[in-house]
């Protein structure tokens, strides 16, 4: 009998005005909603997909701060991700693989 498929799992970090931060200027907005080791410029989180052509979202909530100077260049929101799985392990000869895991 075969294991059952795992669903894969999504690791996201979404990222504002990461071009005016490393020119050392702040960022000129943040994410509501975020996680407590999340900077206010970041908002990281994990996106389960049940099924294949499944579809699941993640609406966050970004707010510009107050005073903002700079109303003329774009803010540029990034977006990093990649599947969440367990760390690969290598067992002894003769082991029994693990089901593979999915790739992107």
């Amino acid at each position: 009998m075969l294991p059952l498929p795992v669903s894969p799992e999504l690791e996201f970090v979404l990222d504002v005005d990461t071009e005016r931060r490393r020119r050392g200027q702040a960022p000129r907005g943040s994410f509501l909603g975020r996680g407590a080791t999340d900077p206010e410029h970041q908002l990281s989180g994990t996106l389960e997909l049940p099924q294949q052509r499944s579809r699941a979202c993640v609406t966050p909530t970004f707010q510009l701060h107050d005073g903002i100077r700079d109303k003329l260049r774009p803010i540029i929101v990034t977006l990093a991700y990649g599947i969440r799985g367990p760390g690969g392990h290598r067992g002894g000869r003769g082991a029994v693989l693990p089901p593979l895991s999915p790739v992107l």
